[in-house]
């Protein structure tokens, strides 16, 4: 449990604290369930591939893309996901997939889910043992630890259609 509570301190400083400047940030949307069978359906989910050019995150799947920007730091984090390259020193999100590895958490599921105010918002629901936890998390973050987990990325359907460029 000792260990359970570290690795929830640490991923909540990683969400909440990391961000310079904020941007009016609110206490992260958490969801604890405990000694239960947990699954995550991706009814209504596609998986999209990220890809990067400057500071344009895209995202393609269902032959649409979605793009939007994102800051130089989150950019080069997510590049390095891309290029599955390691720098002389870690990254947040390196150090992230290091302390999810030692403390057996895995990522079960990761997807970009709600679109509000211009705003795109994601979830990514840890499991250690059968301790499950959903954390709301920004969709630049997200795609940096679904890069380095390998866990596939998913874009809600109805999203996709409605800002995805149609390229096919």
């Amino acid at each position: 449990m000792k260990n359970l509570i570290a690795v929830l301190l640490v991923l909540l400083a990683f969400f909440v604290g990391i961000n310079i400047g904020g941007y009016f940030y609110q206490s992260p949307l958490v969801k604890y369930m405990s000694n239960m069978t947990y699954e995550v359906s991706n009814d209504g989910f596609s998986i999209v591939e990220p890809k990067i050019n400057g500071t344009a995150v895209y995202l393609v799947g269902e032959c649409r893309v979605v793009s939007f920007d994102v800051t130089e730091d989150q950019a080069y984090s997510i590049q390095r996901g891309v290029e599955r390259s390691l720098g002389t020193r870690p990254l947040t999100h390196d150090i992230m997939k290091d302390i999810l590895d030692v403390f057996d958490v895995r990522i079960l599921n990761i997807r970009i889910d709600r679109y509000e105010d211009d705003i795109y918002f994601a979830t990514i629901f840890f499991q250690q043992g059968e301790k499950v936890l959903e954390l709301d998390a920004r969709p630049s973050d997200s795609i940096a630890m679904a890069l380095r987990t390998y866990t596939p990325l998913y874009f809600k359907d109805s999203i996709l259609q409605s800002k995805g460029i149609y390229i096919c």
